[in-house]
C-alpha cells in the first residue's frame, strides 16, 4: 500500500471502530488501534512506543484530527472529577471517510468486531494496562527471551507501579488464558 492508501485505511479504521462503539475516548481509539496491529496483525503501519499510558503513536492523535476535520468522527471534550477526556463519535461524513479505505475495512471487518468486542467496553486504566502488558510480552518475544507470568507482570509493574502485581498478574493471566501472549513459557512460580 502507498501512504495515501495507508492513511485512508487508517482513516476508515477510526470510523469503523467509533461506529461499532460509541462514544470512544482518545486513549480508546489508540489502544484499539494497537491491539489491531499487534493481536491482529491489520496493518496499520504505526510505530507504537512505550509511553505514560502504555503504548502510544502521534500518528494515532492526527489520524482522530484528520478524520475530525474530514468529518467521519467528531469529538467533545468531557469533564470528569479527576480531569477532561474527549468523547468520539460518528459525524455526518462517515461514509465518505469509510469510503477511504473500504476494501481495507471489508478485508479486516473481523479483526476490527473481535478488538471492540474484546476491548471496547473497557476503561481507559484498564486499557493502559493490557496494552502495556501486551507491549511487554512482545518486546520479550521479540528477543526470544522466554518469560513467565510472574517475570512479565513484575516487570508491567516496575514500569506501571501504580497497578498493584496482583492486579497485573491477573490481567496477565487473562491475556495468557485467551492465548493472546507469545512470550511465556509454561513454569511459572
Amino acid at each position: 500500500m502507498n501512504e495515501s492508501d495507508i492513511l485512508g485505511a487508517r482513516l476508515a479504521t477510526m470510523v469503523a471502530l467509533v461506529e461499532r462503539k460509541r462514544p470512544l475516548g482518545r486513549t480508546a481509539v489508540m489502544k484499539l488501534c494497537y491491539f489491531l496491529q499487534t493481536l491482529k496483525n491489520v496493518p496499520l503501519g504505526y510505530r507504537f512506543t512505550l509511553y505514560s499510558y502504555g503504548p502510544f503513536d502521534a500518528r494515532v492523535l492526527s489520524d482522530i484530527s484528520t478524520a475530525e476535520t474530514l468529518g467521519g468522527i467528531e469529538s467533545k471534550t468531557v469533564l470528569y472529577p479527576s480531569g477532561y477526556g474527549y468523547e468520539i463519535s460518528p459525524a455526518a461524513n462517515t461514509s465518505f471517510v469509510k469510503g477511504l479505505g473500504s476494501d481495507f475495512i471489508t478485508r479486516n471487518e473481523p479483526q476490527i468486531d473481535w478488538v471492540v468486542e474484546r476491548f471496547g467496553s473497557l476503561g481507559s486504566a484498564e486499557l493502559e494496562l493490557l496494552s502495556t502488558i501486551v507491549y511487554v510480552d512482545r518486546e520479550y518475544a521479540q528477543a526470544k527471551a522466554r518469560q513467565t507470568k510472574d517475570g512479565i507482570a513484575e516487570k508491567v509493574q516496575e514500569i506501571k507501579p501504580h497497578f498493584s502485581l496482583s492486579d497485573v498478574l491477573a490481567k496477565v493471566g487473562n491475556l495468557e488464558q485467551q492465548g493472546l501472549l507469545k512470550s511465556l513459557r509454561t513454569a511459572s512460580r
